[in-house]
Protein backbone atom coordinates (compact mmCIF):
# COMPACT_ATOMS: atom_id res chain seq x y z
CA UNK A 1 0.00 0.00 0.00
CA UNK A 2 1.55 3.05 -0.87
CA UNK A 3 2.31 5.52 1.81
CA UNK A 4 1.10 9.48 2.85
CA UNK A 5 4.21 10.62 0.90
CA UNK A 6 4.02 8.25 -2.08
CA UNK A 7 0.52 9.31 -2.80
CA UNK A 8 1.37 12.66 -2.99
CA UNK A 9 3.63 12.51 -5.19
CA UNK A 10 1.38 10.60 -7.43
CA UNK A 11 -0.88 13.60 -7.03
CA UNK A 12 1.38 15.96 -7.75
CA UNK A 13 2.57 14.00 -10.95
CA UNK A 14 -0.31 12.90 -12.33
CA UNK A 15 -3.77 14.92 -11.46
CA UNK A 16 -1.87 18.16 -11.02
CA UNK A 17 0.59 18.12 -13.95
CA UNK A 18 -2.33 17.57 -16.21
CA UNK A 19 -4.32 20.70 -14.88
CA UNK A 20 -1.13 22.70 -15.48
CA UNK A 21 -1.05 21.09 -18.99
CA UNK A 22 -5.06 21.79 -19.21
CA UNK A 23 -4.08 25.42 -19.08
CA UNK A 24 -1.26 25.24 -21.44
CA UNK A 25 -2.76 23.61 -23.73
CA UNK A 26 -6.00 25.91 -24.33
CA UNK A 27 -3.83 28.88 -24.32
CA UNK A 28 -1.75 26.99 -27.15
CA UNK A 29 -4.62 26.21 -29.08
CA UNK A 30 -5.73 29.77 -28.64
CA UNK A 31 -2.49 31.60 -30.14
CA UNK A 32 -2.10 28.39 -32.83
CA UNK A 33 -4.98 26.87 -33.82
CA UNK A 34 -4.34 24.60 -37.09
CA UNK A 35 -1.33 26.68 -37.84
CA UNK A 36 0.63 23.16 -38.42
CA UNK A 37 -1.99 22.05 -40.95
CA UNK A 38 -1.69 25.38 -42.75
CA UNK A 39 2.04 25.65 -43.38
CA UNK A 40 1.69 21.99 -44.45
CA UNK A 41 -0.69 23.58 -47.19
CA UNK A 42 1.30 26.63 -47.51
CA UNK A 43 4.58 23.74 -48.55
CA UNK A 44 2.17 22.14 -51.09
CA UNK A 45 1.07 25.38 -52.76
CA UNK A 46 4.46 26.03 -53.18
CA UNK A 47 5.25 23.08 -54.25
CA UNK A 48 2.65 22.59 -57.30
CA UNK A 49 3.41 26.47 -58.44
CA UNK A 50 6.75 24.81 -58.95
CA UNK A 51 6.31 21.91 -60.84
CA UNK A 52 3.60 23.94 -62.28
CA UNK A 53 6.07 27.28 -63.55
CA UNK A 54 9.38 25.12 -63.79
CA UNK A 55 8.03 21.59 -65.14
CA UNK A 56 8.58 19.60 -62.01
CA UNK A 57 10.28 19.20 -58.46
CA UNK A 58 13.39 18.66 -59.44
CA UNK A 59 13.79 20.96 -62.04
CA UNK A 60 15.74 24.37 -61.82
CA UNK A 61 14.97 28.10 -61.94
CA UNK A 62 15.84 29.39 -65.09
CA UNK A 63 13.64 31.79 -65.55
CA UNK A 64 13.96 34.95 -63.53
CA UNK A 65 10.47 36.59 -63.89
CA UNK A 66 8.98 32.89 -62.85
CA UNK A 67 11.41 32.39 -59.82
CA UNK A 68 10.25 36.28 -58.71
CA UNK A 69 6.65 35.02 -58.89
CA UNK A 70 7.35 32.02 -56.73
CA UNK A 71 9.23 34.24 -54.31
CA UNK A 72 6.30 36.58 -54.24
CA UNK A 73 3.65 33.95 -54.00
CA UNK A 74 5.73 32.36 -50.57
CA UNK A 75 6.11 35.79 -49.01
CA UNK A 76 2.23 36.81 -49.59
CA UNK A 77 1.64 32.83 -47.72
CA UNK A 78 3.99 33.76 -45.17
CA UNK A 79 2.38 36.70 -44.50
CA UNK A 80 -1.19 35.26 -44.20
CA UNK A 81 0.41 32.24 -42.07
CA UNK A 82 1.90 35.25 -39.29
CA UNK A 83 -0.58 37.57 -39.79
CA UNK A 84 -2.34 38.13 -36.19
CA UNK A 85 -0.29 35.43 -34.33
CA UNK A 86 2.02 37.91 -32.23
CA UNK A 87 -0.83 39.44 -31.13
CA UNK A 88 -3.19 35.93 -30.89
CA UNK A 89 -0.48 34.62 -28.45
CA UNK A 90 -0.36 37.36 -26.42
CA UNK A 91 -3.29 37.72 -25.61
CA UNK A 92 -3.59 33.68 -25.05
CA UNK A 93 -1.04 33.68 -22.73
CA UNK A 94 -2.00 36.82 -20.71
CA UNK A 95 -5.37 34.90 -20.37
CA UNK A 96 -3.62 32.13 -19.22
CA UNK A 97 -1.72 33.37 -16.20
CA UNK A 98 -4.15 34.11 -13.66
CA UNK A 99 -5.65 30.67 -13.98
CA UNK A 100 -2.47 29.39 -13.90
CA UNK A 101 -1.56 31.45 -10.54
CA UNK A 102 -4.58 30.44 -9.02
CA UNK A 103 -4.23 26.78 -10.09
CA UNK A 104 -0.51 26.88 -8.24
CA UNK A 105 -1.86 28.12 -5.22
CA UNK A 106 -4.73 25.58 -4.45
CA UNK A 107 -2.34 22.96 -5.58
CA UNK A 108 -0.22 24.24 -2.88
CA UNK A 109 -2.51 24.16 -0.45
CA UNK A 110 -3.96 20.70 -1.19
CA UNK A 111 -0.60 19.49 -0.89
CA UNK A 112 -0.14 21.13 2.52
CA UNK A 113 -2.91 19.89 3.90
CA UNK A 114 -2.38 16.29 3.32
CA UNK A 115 1.00 16.63 4.47
CA UNK A 116 0.07 18.67 8.24
CA UNK A 117 -3.12 17.24 8.20
CA UNK A 118 -4.73 20.45 8.61
CA UNK A 119 -6.80 22.57 6.01
CA UNK A 120 -4.77 25.10 4.16
CA UNK A 121 -6.71 28.06 2.54
CA UNK A 122 -5.01 28.84 -1.10
CA UNK A 123 -2.94 31.97 -0.82
CA UNK A 124 -4.05 35.10 -3.10
CA UNK A 125 -1.12 34.89 -6.06
CA UNK A 126 -1.22 37.04 -8.83
CA UNK A 127 1.01 36.33 -12.24
CA UNK A 128 4.93 37.49 -11.82
CA UNK A 129 5.86 40.77 -13.50
CA UNK A 130 8.52 38.48 -15.74
CA UNK A 131 5.39 36.55 -16.73
CA UNK A 132 3.69 39.32 -18.12
CA UNK A 133 6.71 40.42 -20.15
CA UNK A 134 7.26 37.09 -21.20
CA UNK A 135 3.67 37.60 -22.72
CA UNK A 136 4.00 41.06 -24.47
CA UNK A 137 7.23 40.07 -25.65
CA UNK A 138 5.68 37.10 -27.86
CA UNK A 139 4.32 40.05 -30.54
CA UNK A 140 8.36 41.00 -31.46
CA UNK A 141 9.60 37.15 -31.11
CA UNK A 142 6.92 35.99 -33.68
CA UNK A 143 7.88 39.04 -35.50
CA UNK A 144 11.79 37.96 -35.57
CA UNK A 145 10.35 34.35 -36.51
CA UNK A 146 8.91 35.89 -39.26
CA UNK A 147 11.24 38.45 -40.56
CA UNK A 148 13.82 35.34 -40.48
CA UNK A 149 11.64 33.31 -42.80
CA UNK A 150 11.70 36.26 -45.14
CA UNK A 151 15.48 36.73 -45.05
CA UNK A 152 16.07 33.09 -46.84
CA UNK A 153 13.74 34.63 -49.73
CA UNK A 154 16.61 35.40 -51.99
CA UNK A 155 16.77 34.94 -55.78
CA UNK A 156 20.31 33.64 -55.48
CA UNK A 157 19.62 31.22 -52.83
CA UNK A 158 16.62 29.78 -54.32
CA UNK A 159 18.14 29.44 -57.71
CA UNK A 160 20.81 27.50 -56.08
CA UNK A 161 18.97 25.61 -53.97
CA UNK A 162 15.60 24.83 -56.26
CA UNK A 163 12.49 23.76 -54.65
CA UNK A 164 13.82 23.09 -51.82
CA UNK A 165 15.10 26.67 -51.08
CA UNK A 166 11.69 28.23 -51.85
CA UNK A 167 10.39 25.39 -48.80
CA UNK A 168 13.10 26.18 -46.45
CA UNK A 169 11.48 29.84 -45.63
CA UNK A 170 8.29 28.00 -45.12
CA UNK A 171 10.17 25.61 -42.98
CA UNK A 172 12.48 28.18 -40.88
CA UNK A 173 8.98 30.16 -40.14
CA UNK A 174 7.14 27.11 -39.15
CA UNK A 175 9.20 26.94 -36.05
CA UNK A 176 7.44 29.66 -34.90
CA UNK A 177 4.93 26.85 -33.79
CA UNK A 178 7.72 25.55 -31.42
CA UNK A 179 8.56 28.59 -30.27
CA UNK A 180 5.20 30.34 -29.53
CA UNK A 181 4.70 26.63 -28.07
CA UNK A 182 7.57 26.88 -25.50
CA UNK A 183 7.38 30.23 -24.25
CA UNK A 184 3.51 29.61 -23.44
CA UNK A 185 4.54 26.40 -21.71
CA UNK A 186 7.33 27.56 -19.71
CA UNK A 187 5.68 31.08 -18.54
CA UNK A 188 2.29 28.80 -17.21
CA UNK A 189 4.78 26.43 -15.61
CA UNK A 190 6.85 28.60 -13.96
CA UNK A 191 4.14 31.29 -12.92
CA UNK A 192 2.24 27.52 -11.14
CA UNK A 193 5.63 26.88 -9.24
CA UNK A 194 5.56 30.66 -8.06
CA UNK A 195 2.22 30.12 -6.86
CA UNK A 196 3.36 27.05 -4.94
CA UNK A 197 6.47 28.97 -3.64
CA UNK A 198 4.33 31.50 -2.12
CA UNK A 199 2.33 28.81 -0.27
CA UNK A 200 5.22 26.88 0.72
CA UNK A 201 6.46 30.80 2.11
CA UNK A 202 3.38 31.39 4.10
CA UNK A 203 3.89 27.97 5.89
CA UNK A 204 7.58 29.02 7.09
CA UNK A 205 8.45 25.46 5.05
CA UNK A 206 11.34 24.35 2.58
CA UNK A 207 10.70 23.63 -0.81
CA UNK A 208 11.72 19.91 -2.47
CA UNK A 209 12.12 19.30 -5.93
CA UNK A 210 9.68 17.21 -7.49
CA UNK A 211 10.73 15.87 -11.03
CA UNK A 212 8.53 14.69 -13.33
CA UNK A 213 8.20 10.42 -13.88
CA UNK A 214 10.10 10.93 -17.42
CA UNK A 215 12.17 14.17 -16.57
CA UNK A 216 15.23 14.23 -18.67
CA UNK A 217 19.10 13.46 -16.98
CA UNK A 218 19.42 16.72 -15.60
CA UNK A 219 16.03 17.07 -13.50
CA UNK A 220 16.35 14.25 -12.42
CA UNK A 221 19.25 14.94 -10.09
CA UNK A 222 17.19 17.54 -8.78
CA UNK A 223 14.16 15.45 -7.23
CA UNK A 224 13.91 15.13 -3.63
CA UNK A 225 16.63 17.78 -3.45
CA UNK A 226 15.72 20.39 -0.56
CA UNK A 227 16.27 24.09 0.03
CA UNK A 228 15.35 26.72 1.91
CA UNK A 229 12.54 28.34 0.55
CA UNK A 230 14.12 31.72 -0.40
CA UNK A 231 17.33 30.11 -1.33
CA UNK A 232 18.26 28.21 -5.59
CA UNK A 233 18.66 25.01 -6.15
CA UNK A 234 22.56 24.32 -7.18
CA UNK A 235 23.12 24.72 -11.21
CA UNK A 236 24.85 22.17 -12.72
CA UNK A 237 23.26 18.76 -11.69
CA UNK A 238 22.92 15.92 -14.21
CA UNK A 239 22.81 12.03 -13.99
CA UNK A 240 24.81 12.24 -17.42
CA UNK A 241 28.42 13.79 -16.40
CA UNK A 242 28.63 14.86 -20.08
CA UNK A 243 26.23 17.47 -19.13
CA UNK A 244 27.27 18.30 -15.59
CA UNK A 245 28.60 21.96 -14.91
CA UNK A 246 26.20 23.43 -17.67
CA UNK A 247 23.61 25.36 -15.89
CA UNK A 248 22.93 27.98 -13.37
CA UNK A 249 21.15 27.77 -10.25
CA UNK A 250 17.91 28.03 -10.88
CA UNK A 251 14.82 29.20 -8.09
CA UNK A 252 12.55 26.91 -9.10
CA UNK A 253 11.51 24.81 -11.56
CA UNK A 254 11.04 24.81 -14.92
CA UNK A 255 14.64 24.88 -15.82
CA UNK A 256 13.91 24.57 -19.12
CA UNK A 257 11.44 25.23 -21.94
CA UNK A 258 9.42 21.86 -21.49
CA UNK A 259 10.16 21.59 -17.90
CA UNK A 260 6.95 20.40 -16.10
CA UNK A 261 8.93 19.93 -12.91
CA UNK A 262 7.35 21.18 -9.36
CA UNK A 263 7.83 22.56 -5.96
CA UNK A 264 6.39 21.02 -3.20
CA UNK A 265 6.83 22.35 0.68
CA UNK A 266 8.38 19.78 3.48
CA UNK A 267 9.55 19.66 6.82
CA UNK A 268 11.58 16.84 8.25
CA UNK A 269 9.15 17.13 11.30
CA UNK A 270 6.33 15.55 8.01
CA UNK A 271 8.28 12.39 7.97
CA UNK A 272 6.43 9.82 9.32
CA UNK A 273 8.58 7.42 11.60
CA UNK A 274 9.89 4.14 10.13
CA UNK A 275 8.70 5.23 6.81
CA UNK A 276 10.87 6.84 3.55
CA UNK A 277 10.10 10.60 3.79
CA UNK A 278 9.08 12.60 0.54
CA UNK A 279 13.02 13.96 -0.67
CA UNK A 280 13.73 9.97 -0.12
CA UNK A 281 10.74 9.04 -2.52
CA UNK A 282 11.44 11.44 -5.00
CA UNK A 283 15.23 10.62 -5.09
CA UNK A 284 14.82 6.69 -4.96
CA UNK A 285 11.78 7.12 -7.79
CA UNK A 286 14.39 9.44 -9.67
CA UNK A 287 16.99 6.53 -9.49
CA UNK A 288 14.58 3.93 -10.89
CA UNK A 289 13.57 6.38 -14.01
CA UNK A 290 17.34 6.50 -14.54
CA UNK A 291 17.77 3.10 -14.62
CA UNK A 292 14.97 2.27 -16.47
CA UNK A 293 15.73 4.69 -19.31
CA UNK A 294 12.18 6.25 -19.31
CA UNK A 295 12.23 9.28 -21.56
CA UNK A 296 10.82 11.81 -23.73
CA UNK A 297 11.77 11.08 -27.46
CA UNK A 298 13.50 14.54 -27.19
CA UNK A 299 16.37 13.52 -25.27
CA UNK A 300 18.94 11.38 -26.49
CA UNK A 301 19.52 8.07 -25.88
CA UNK A 302 23.26 8.46 -25.61
CA UNK A 303 22.17 11.18 -22.38
CA UNK A 304 20.19 7.87 -20.63
CA UNK A 305 22.99 5.27 -21.29
CA UNK A 306 25.74 7.62 -20.28
CA UNK A 307 23.43 8.45 -16.68
CA UNK A 308 22.49 4.80 -16.54
CA UNK A 309 26.44 3.53 -16.34
CA UNK A 310 27.03 6.51 -13.78
CA UNK A 311 24.05 5.34 -11.81
CA UNK A 312 25.64 1.93 -11.95
CA UNK A 313 28.68 3.10 -11.33
CA UNK A 314 27.94 5.16 -8.20
CA UNK A 315 25.68 2.66 -6.41
CA UNK A 316 22.41 2.59 -7.41
CA UNK A 317 20.45 1.40 -4.30
CA UNK A 318 17.90 -0.32 -5.95
CA UNK A 319 16.30 -4.01 -6.37
CA UNK A 320 18.64 -6.41 -7.86
CA UNK A 321 16.10 -6.92 -10.95
CA UNK A 322 16.66 -3.03 -11.51
CA UNK A 323 19.78 -2.72 -11.58
CA UNK A 324 20.85 -5.72 -14.01
CA UNK A 325 18.13 -4.23 -16.26
CA UNK A 326 20.33 -0.66 -16.34
CA UNK A 327 23.31 -2.95 -16.64
CA UNK A 328 21.82 -4.81 -19.10
CA UNK A 329 21.12 -1.74 -21.18
CA UNK A 330 24.85 -0.27 -21.17
CA UNK A 331 26.35 -3.03 -22.32
CA UNK A 332 23.56 -2.93 -25.46
CA UNK A 333 24.19 0.76 -25.57
CA UNK A 334 20.53 1.67 -25.78
CA UNK A 335 16.97 1.19 -24.10
CA UNK A 336 14.82 -0.69 -25.97
CA UNK A 337 11.53 0.82 -24.81
CA UNK A 338 11.52 4.94 -22.86
CA UNK A 339 7.95 5.05 -22.07
CA UNK A 340 6.90 5.51 -18.59
CA UNK A 341 4.61 2.34 -18.10
CA UNK A 342 1.11 3.31 -17.69
CA UNK A 343 0.41 0.26 -15.75
CA UNK A 344 2.58 -1.86 -13.84
CA UNK A 345 5.26 -1.03 -11.54
CA UNK A 346 6.31 2.26 -11.97
CA UNK A 347 3.06 3.43 -12.91
CA UNK A 348 1.21 5.84 -11.10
Amino acid sequence: MPSRDENIIRLIQGPHADAVQAIEDEAITAAIGDLDGEFTQAARGTTALWVRLFGGPRASAGDGRLLAQVLAAVRDALARLFKGLGRRSQLALEDALRPAAALGAAQGAQVLSLLTGRQTAPVEGAPSRAARRAARGLPDAVDEQHRSALGLLKAKLVRRLGLTGALAAIGRGRRVISSVEATITHTVNDTVNEAITQQIRNAGAKKVWVSERDACTACLAYAGLVVDEGADFPGGLNWDPGQRGRTRPVKTPPRHPNCRCRVAAWRDEWAVPGVPAMPEVLQREARRSVARGWSLPSESNAARIRAARELVRTGPRLPKSVVEFAADAVRAGRFENRNFPATGPGAG
